[in-house]
């Protein structure tokens, strides 16, 4: 088991931690990141949702590119004190492979853009991880 793992961590490199050629990298920021406030955004397996706050209302917009059918979408926030908020969706509906949807989305009054410390995307009952900051540009 050992040697399998030995094997699994130095393939693919040189062993000093420099990425191979072809391999994805990134170049690292050349200054402080700044995220515009109240704006978040989940790309993954073919799902877009971007999510745009004002106060304690959202505007969640989801594109479904995923090859299957969405359940309806829900939101949950956590805030720095490590409190969950859930949001009410306006007009949740599932989502057909291949289509767009626009929901308002309400949390309570406590859920502010400078409160928000992680924002959760579920559809139906499956949850799918947590939306990014957006960097301004």
């Amino acid at each position: 088991m050992v040697a399998v793992l030995t094997a699994a961590c130095t393939s693919g490199g040189d062993g000093n931690g420099t990425p191979t050629p072809g391999s994805p990298t990134s170049p690292p920021p050349s200054g402080p990141v700044r995220f515009q406030p109240g704006k978040y955004g989940y790309r993954f397996g073919g799902i877009t949702a971007d999510l745009s706050f004002d106060a304690s209302t959202a505007t969640l917009e989801v594109k479904n590119a995923s090859g299957a059918a969405l359940a309806a979408p829900s939101l949950y926030v956590i805030d720095a004190t490590g409190t969950r908020y859930d949001g009410t969706v306006d007009g949740g509906s599932a989502i057909s492979d291949g289509d767009s949807a626009t929901f308002q989305v309400t949390f309570p009054d406590e859920v502010k853009p400078r409160t928000i410390g992680l924002v959760i995307l579920l559809f139906g009952d499956s949850n799918y991880g947590a939306f990014a900051p957006v960097p301004v540009a």
